[in-house]
């Protein structure tokens, strides 16, 4: 069995790449996918072209979720990890993930947990394992998080979503998740840690990314649909702790409703 990281990056985001890369191991090879814009120009680091355990491909414009499918058009590994070019790990993380494959051996999906450059947790996470059918309420996963086996019956990343895309900053992770499990696959949680990373994700700057909100509007939508999805915008955003003014509170809910219709109405 192997292991593949997928790592997506764009223009200079290349040079972080090597620092990834741990000591070659039989059992683990990596993907990067880099993503090219018309207005930059880096030279693919030396350190990537030394290894046989890396692939690069490239691709021209923007869009996290369009990176990640290259990235998964290319893969051959048996267990595929999402990967970001800030991302951090170490030889028994690597371990940790195929250990669990070879133990879930029904286990499409496994989603993980992610600790901060300071060991700190990156969210609160459940004790214990689940389902995704029971997952606890609340919960969101992150796309570091994520690994899975390789199959051609698994879902593309909705390209309206994430970070680049033109609307919708973010949730690609959560759409993916879903289709999914409505196609069939089977996903778990294991509270094992498999990743050091960056703890300001996207979807965390809600209260200052108007983007973020869209997409929070828009994942609501795509999950329990335009009445349902309505119903918990008003509930998040006028229950939101702290001490926002009820325009914020207002504006938050309108860029929420946005996002909702943006689906409804099936824009790609």
């Amino acid at each position: 069995m192997t292991l593949q990281l997928l790592i997506c990056t764009i223009n200079e985001g290349i040079r972080r790449v090597p620092s990834m890369l741990l000591p070659e191991r039989d059992d683990v090879k990596y993907l990067v996918s880099w993503q090219k814009t018309g207005t930059v120009s880096v030279e693919l680091p030396e350190e990537l072209t030394q290894r046989a355990d890396v692939e690069v491909y490239t691709l021209d414009g923007r869009g996290l979720a369009v990176n990640r499918n290259n990235a998964l058009r290319h893969a051959t590994g048996d267990i595929l990890l999402l990967a970001d070019d800030d991302s951090s790990y170490k030889p028994e993380y690597f371990d940790i993930i195929l250990r669990t494959f070879r133990r879930y051996v029904h286990a499409d999906i496994i989603c993980f947990q992610a600790i901060d450059r300071s060991g700190n947790y990156l969210k609160r996470y459940s004790a214990k394992p689940w389902t995704y059918a029971q997952r606890p309420r609340g919960t969101h996963i992150s796309s570091v998080e994520i690994a899975f086996r390789r199959s051609t019956s698994l879902p593309l990343f909705d390209e309206r979503f994430g970070l680049g895309s033109k609307y919708l900053a973010c949730g690609e992770e959560e759409i993916f998740l879903h289709e999914a499990f409505l196609g069939g696959k089977k996903i778990i949680f294991i509270p094992e840690t498999i990743v050091e990373t960056d703890p300001n994700t996207t979807g965390k700057r809600f209260l200052t990314f108007a983007a973020a909100r869209r997409a929070k509007g828009a994942v609501l939508c795509y999950l329990h649909g335009p009445v349902g999805a309505t119903l918990r915008a008003t509930k998040y955003c006028f229950s939101l702790p702290g001490d926002h003014s009820l325009a914020r509170r207002t504006q938050f809910y309108r860029d929420m409703i946005a996002g909702i219709r943006f689906i409804q109405n099936g824009h790609i």
